[in-house]
């Protein structure tokens, strides 16, 4: 693990000229993402170990061939005694039981080895396989959902990330306009002020909104420090390696309500992998009802090699066997009983998901058109901003003004500037979090292009 840090360290290291060289749009920054993520690799890796699963069940369809051997020494031969026979013979014949020798007849020597395969073929377990072979595919696809909704979360994440930046970024270029505004109003009014034209206390006046303006830059800059270390914190790679090229953009057309519902119905990775489950349950269920119907395989052994093979065992032999459980204790009557319960809590838990999935997507829909609708008219009050303090710095000039009146129009206008890039950013982020819940959070970067 150590090692693999260190060499992914100097893959870094090795890229970091040609991050320097190039912004990073956000979709680069995507695909940055589904190569180097760990979480996302690792659930790459998952969806693999559960696929070779699928394929290892396939193989219970198969018959089974295996080489078994044994070397066996007992402590003595194996003897048949019937001398206590010997005597009743004696006793109907007349004859000497000395005359008639050692009844006592040796069957297996102390020494037995044996070489053998193993045959055995399922040719009938009531559905059993077929239910396994089902539900080892069922989990291999339930694993590959689990990397959509990895990806897709990442994305999401990234979305928000991105453009949190990209609004630090945007406030502070709004409050350095804010503080050049204040402090162009300052050396006005300090020259105002030089020629007796206006009171000390204006100046003063001005002299707060300077420093009102460079707090509030101070700020701004501050959050872009902490966004950016929560973006590149994501994405794992150092802060200042890049510069972030894709702005806040608008959201133009959006497809109607009732076409992003049905993509959560029919996309969502948890809706999806719900069906899965239910899938899963039914073969759960068919797995437990075939415990009550016989095993049938057939079955057959063969002596490769053998040293005194005891005389019950053949040399090889070919059947069928059955076997059925006729009492365990009820196991499998309860065990069938659960997995149809089982089955039936997926229904509703499924049905459940689905109209709560149906119900974020329409929040998620409706904050993106409140949000369209702010940006609309944030735009136009910032015109009248504008307008504002055109007004009211001309109006100072002439002495129809106070200082305040025109620290007051300035902080407006940057507080209307702030509350548009918000609104931006809450679609950006709101768009991402629409289409992962929609299933489609691949559509995000087509909204950028």
């Amino acid at each position: 693990m150590k090692n693999l840090k260190l060499y992914t360290l100097f893959i870094l290291l090795g890229l970091l000229p040609q991050l320097q060289a190039q912004e990073l749009s956000f979709t680069e920054a995507v695909q940055w993402m589904q190569t180097h993520n760990e979480k996302l690799l690792g659930t790459h890796k998952q969806a693999e170990a559960a696929q070779l699963g699928a394929e290892s069940a396939k193989g219970l369809r198969w018959p089974t061939l295996s080489l078994e051997g044994n070397y066996i020494w007992m402590n003595d031969d194996l003897y048949l005694n019937f001398n206590k026979y010997k005597y009743a013979v004696s006793g109907i014949t007349g004859l000497d039981p000395a005359l008639l020798g050692d009844w006592k007849v040796k069957f297996q020597d102390y020494n037995v080895g044996r070489l053998s395969a193993d045959f055995s073929w399922p040719i009938f377990t009531g559905g059993k396989i077929k239910a396994g072979v089902k539900a080892g595919q069922l989990q291999a696809d339930f694993a590959k959902l689990e990397i959509e909704k990895v990806e897709s979360n990442l994305i999401k994440d990234l979305a928000n990330r991105y453009f949190q930046t990209q609004l630090a970024k945007e406030a502070i270029l709004v409050r350095e306009q804010a503080l050049a505004s204040a402090e162009k109003h300052l050396y006005n009014a300090q020259k105002l002020e030089e020629n007796g034209m206006l009171a000390p206390v204006e100046t003063m006046q001005a002299q707060t909104a300077v420093a009102d303006a460079n707090r509030e830059l101070k700020a701004a800059q501050k959050d872009e420090e902490l966004a950016r270390a929560a973006l590149f914190g994501l994405m794992g790679i150092p802060e200042d390696s890049v510069q972030l090229s894709t702005p806040l953009f608008e959201v133009k057309k959006l497809e109607s309500l009732a076409y992003y519902q049905d993509l959560a119905k029919q996309n969502f990775p948890e809706i999806v992998q719900a069906r899965i489950k239910k899938q899963l349950a039914e073969q759960k269920v068919a797995a437990e009802k075939a415990n009550f119907i016989p095993d049938i395989a057939l079955v057959a052994k063969q002596y490769l090699l053998s040293d005194n093979l005891p005389i019950t065992e053949p040399d090889g032999y070919v059947g069928i066997g059955m076997k059925v459980n006729i009492f365990n204790g009820f196991q499998n009557k309860r065990n069938y009983e659960q997995a149809v319960t089982v089955s039936e809590s997926v229904d509703l838990l499924t049905a459940q998901a689905e109209r709560d999935i149906q119900t974020l997507v329409k929040k998620h829909y409706t904050e993106i058109l409140k949000q369209q609708e702010q940006l609309t008219s944030l735009e136009e009050s910032i015109a009248f901003a504008e307008e504002l303090v055109r007004v009211r710095e001309k109006a100072f000039a002439a002495g129809f003004a106070t200082s305040t009146d025109v620290a007051d129009a300035n902080l407006y206008l940057a507080s209307i500037k702030i509350k548009r890039l918000q609104a931006l950013y809450e679609i950006d982020k709101t768009l991402a979090e629409l289409l992962e819940t929609s299933g489609v959070s691949a559509y995000y970067l087509d909204f950028i292009l």
